[in-house]
């Protein structure tokens, strides 16, 4: 009979403000893609206003994966702070 083997995948969690939601994602983008849907009344909205300004949005979230921590930081205007943090995790059959 076979032994079974493990592996090793990535996943992903979201904090905001120190709160963690409720999911885990399966890759970065999934994860960052469900922070920016709760907010995207407000990011739209900031877009909206920020048009045609000389300056850039204060949200922050077109923010690549960073690949050598694992520990992302995005920023939306009004003082959310939401951090998507990789974790490796054993995954056994």
């Amino acid at each position: 009979m076979a032994t079974p083997t493990t592996h090793s995948m990535n996943v992903y969690i979201i904090l905001e403000n120190g709160e963690l939601y409720p999911s885990v994602y399966y890759s970065y983008e999934a994860a960052r893609e469900a922070a920016l849907t709760k907010y995207a009344e407000e990011l739209d909205e900031e877009r909206s206003d920020c048009e045609g300004m000389p300056y850039g949005m204060a949200s922050n979230v077109d923010v690549a994966e960073n690949e050598e921590t694992g520990t992302t930081k995005l920023y939306i205007e009004k003082e959310i702070y939401i951090t998507v943090q990789r974790y490796a995790v054993r995954v056994s059959p």
